[in-house]
C-alpha cells in the first residue's frame, strides 16, 4: 500500500505540470480564433514556456538532490497555482503568454521530484519510470475527450488546474520523506560522454513529443482540414497511452536502446503515412511512436548517472534537451507560414537527429 501511496504522489504532480503544458495543443485552436492569432504566436505561448523551464530545470534538479523534494513540490505548486489562475482571471493573448513564461520556471521542479521518489523508493526503475510516464499520454487523452468541451470552457480548465495544484500544496505540506538519497556522486558524473549523448537523443525526442502534441490538432483543423480531427486526435491520444506498454515492458526483452531506435523510425513512418495518405487511423501509431522512447531514454541516463544524482541527472537533461521543446513548437510555426508539408518535414527533424545520435551510445 505504501510503495502505492509513493508512486500516486509522485504521478498526480507529473500529471498535473504535463496537463498544463499539453492543454495548449488543443486550447490554442479556439483561443487562436478568439484573439485572431497568427501560427507564430501559437507557436510562442508553447515556446515561452520551455524558456522558463530549460532556465531553471538543472538548478531545481541540484536543489532536489540536496534539500530533498518536500520544500521543491511546495514552492512549485503554490506559485503555479497563483500563475496559472490569472488566465481564468484575465483572459487575454498576453496573458496566457505571460502566465506560460512564469509558469516554466516553476513547474521545472515537479518531474526531477517525481524521478527523485521512483529513483530512491521504487525498482525495477524501467517498469515505474515507464509507468511514471504515462501521465503525459494520459494528459493528453484528457484533453483528447475534452477538446469539445475545451472550445467553449477552456478558462474553466485552467481554473480547475490552479486547485489542482494548491491541493498538492496542501498534501505536500505533510509529508514526512524528504526523499534524499544520501551522499551525492561529484557533479562532473553528469557530464560523461554516455550521459551527454543521452541528453542528445532526448533533445530531438522532445522536440518531437511536444512538437507533435502542440501541433497535430492545428495540423489537423486549420492546415490539412481534416473530417473527424477530434476523433483522430482521440486515436493520436489512445496511441499515446498505449506506448507506456512498449516503454515499460519491452526494454526488459531488448534494451532501452533499441526500443529507442524502433520508436523513432516507425514514428518518422506514421507520420508522413498520416498525412500523405489521410487515413485517420493511423494516428493511433503515430501516438504509441511519438512517445514510447521517453522513459527508455530517461532510464539510460539515470542508470549512468546513478540514483543519488537521479534528480540532478535529470534536471541537466531537461536544461539541454527542452531546448528541442523550445524550440519545435516556433520552428514548426514558422514552417507551416510557407506550407504545412514544410511543416511536416520539420517535425520529423527531431526524430532524424535523435536516430543518428543514438548509434553512438
Amino acid at each position: 500500500m505504501q510503495r502505492i501511496k509513493i508512486f500516486a504522489y509522485s504521478w498526480i504532480i507529473t500529471f498535473l505540470q504535463l496537463l498544463f503544458r499539453s492543454a495548449w495543443g488543443v486550447i490554442s485552436v479556439p483561443v487562436a480564433m478568439q484573439f485572431h492569432l497568427t501560427s507564430v504566436q501559437i507557436g510562442l505561448v508553447l515556446t515561452s514556456f520551455y524558456v522558463g523551464y530549460v532556465i531553471s530545470s538543472t538548478p531545481w534538479g541540484l536543489f532536489i538532490d540536496i534539500h530533498g523534494v518536500k520544500y521543491a513540490v511546495l514552492i512549485s505548486s503554490l506559485v503555479s497555482s497563483i500563475v496559472i489562475l490569472l488566465i481564468f482571471l484575465f483572459p487575454s493573448y498576453d496573458i496566457i503568454l505571460l502566465s506560460y513564461l512564469l509558469s516554466g520556471f516553476i513547474v521545472s521542479a515537479l518531474f526531477p521530484s517525481s524521478v527523485k521518489i521512483v529513483s530512491v523508493k521504487l525498482s525495477p526503475l524501467y517498469f515505474y519510470l515507464g509507468m511514471l510516464e504515462s501521465s503525459a499520454p494520459l494528459a493528453v487523452l484528457l484533453l483528447g475527450l475534452l477538446s469539445g468541451l475545451l472550445y467553449n470552457y477552456w478558462r474553466i480548465f485552467y481554473l480547475l488546474l490552479s486547485v489542482s495544484l494548491l491541493s498538492v500544496f496542501f498534501i505536500t505540506l505533510s509529508m514526512k520523506d524528504d526523499y534524499v538519497s544520501g551522499k551525492r556522486r561529484e557533479t562532473k558524473v553528469l557530464f560523461t560522454r554516455s550521459i551527454l549523448l543521452s541528453i542528445l537523443v532526448r533533445s530531438g525526442e522532445m522536440w518531437v513529443s511536444w512538437g507533435t502534441t502542440a501541433w497535430l490538432f492545428p495540423f489537423l483543423v486549420l492546415y490539412f482540414h481534416f473530417c473527424n480531427s477530434s476523433l483522430i486526435f482521440l486515436l493520436f491520444s489512445l496511441g499515446l497511452v498505449s506506448s507506456t506498454v512498449v516503454s515499460s515492458k519491452l526494454p526488459g526483452l531488448i534494451g532501452e536502446k533499441k526500443v529507442v531506435q524502433i520508436s523513432l523510425i516507425l514514428y518518422v513512418l506514421f507520420l508522413f503515412l498520416l498525412f500523405l495518405t489521410r487515413i485517420g487511423w493511423l494516428s493511433f501509431f503515430l501516438g504509441i511512436f511519438s512517445f514510447s522512447f521517453r522513459s527508455p531514454t530517461d532510464t539510460l541516463i539515470v542508470k549512468f548517472a546513478g540514483k543519488e544524482n537521479s534528480s540532478s541527472s535529470i534536471g541537466l537533461a531537461n536544461t539541454i534537451s527542452q531546448i528541442g521543446s523550445l524550440l519545435a513548437p516556433i520552428s514548426i510555426g514558422f514552417a507551416v507560414k510557407f506550407s504545412p508539408l514544410l511543416g511536416i518535414f520539420t517535425l520529423s527533424a527531431g526524430a532524424l537527429l535523435s536516430l543518428a545520435v543514438s548509434f553512438l551510445i
